[in-house]
């Protein structure tokens, strides 16, 4: 299982095309674009498998990541010979996993599960959001179960595709429910990809907040739970999601700390 089609997503397939991305250049131009995708998402848009005739399974994303590359392959391979800072930037964006798929495709690889951008091989161009956490419905809007970790994500879509025999839709929701306030919205850095050796000497604490540079990616994006709310079901027993992301920045910045000691 590779891919499927995704239907009714006209209010983001513009942004899923990815026009725009190709000629992006700075982290600033990147974040102000994935803020506004991530904000429609988790607002908007829902995984629905199966009929509403029969038995019908809704997922609404609750934590997702972005990836995109849109650098030429001649950078990437002389990496080597670039400055810090050329490096830095080329760091964060060709841990992409390469593909060539439509926008509105869904991709599986060895990390979980991407709803693709558009990919454009002759420059090189390609990328998804990666669904790290999402939370189930399954006709009950009121019993809900938060899938949490992209891995589980991508066997939760997987298996129930098989089980019901349908093939997951991406599709726009208009659910009162998920009238997320933008305050409840928040980033962070992407699990495991971003170095404390690049930005460790440049993220401070104020009180309870971080002030990070005006190019740290805070390329992850959810909704926020509260931290006792990230727990998920594991062999029918709750179990804290260790990645979670409202303390992700806390553990990144209590590394550095005890790197300096």
């Amino acid at each position: 299982m590779s891919e499927f089609d995704i239907k009714d997503f006209s209010a983001s397939e513009k942004n899923l095309k990815g026009e725009k991305l190709k000629s992006l250049k700075t982290i600033e131009d990147f974040q102000k674009y994935f803020d506004e995708l991530a904000k429609h998402i988790f607002g908007h848009v829902a995984i629905v498998i199966g009929d509403s005739s029969s038995k019908q399974i809704k997922y609404y994303l609750e934590e997702i990541e972005f990836y995109y590359n849109n650098l030429p392959k001649k950078d990437l391979d002389s990496a080597k010979n670039m400055s810090e800072k050329e490096k830095n930037f080329i760091n964060h964006f060709s841990c992409t996993y390469k593909r060539n798929k439509n926008a509105r495709q869904l991709f599986w690889h060895y990390s979980g599960v991407d709803i693709c951008f558009q990919s454009y091989p002759e420059d090189n161009c390609y990328g998804g959001i990666l669904i790290r956490s999402m939370s189930k419905c399954d006709g009950n809007e009121n019993n809900t179960e938060l899938i949490a970790g992209p891995l589980r994500c991508a066997n939760e879509i997987a298996n129930q595709s098989i089980n019901l025999k349908s093939i997951p839709k991406i599709e726009e929701i208009k659910d009162a429910k998920r009238n997320i306030r933008e305050d409840k919205i928040a980033s962070t850095i992407r699990q495991g990809i971003e170095n404390n050796k690049r930005y460790g000497d440049k993220i401070k604490k104020v009180g309870d907040e971080y002030v990070v540079p005006h190019d740290f990616p805070h390329f992850c994006y959810y909704v926020k739970r509260g931290k006792n709310g990230w727990s998920t079901m594991v062999d029918e027993k709750p179990v804290r999601y260790s990645a979670n992301p409202e303390e992700r920045l806390e553990k990144f910045y209590n590394t550095i700390i005890n790197e300096k000691k």
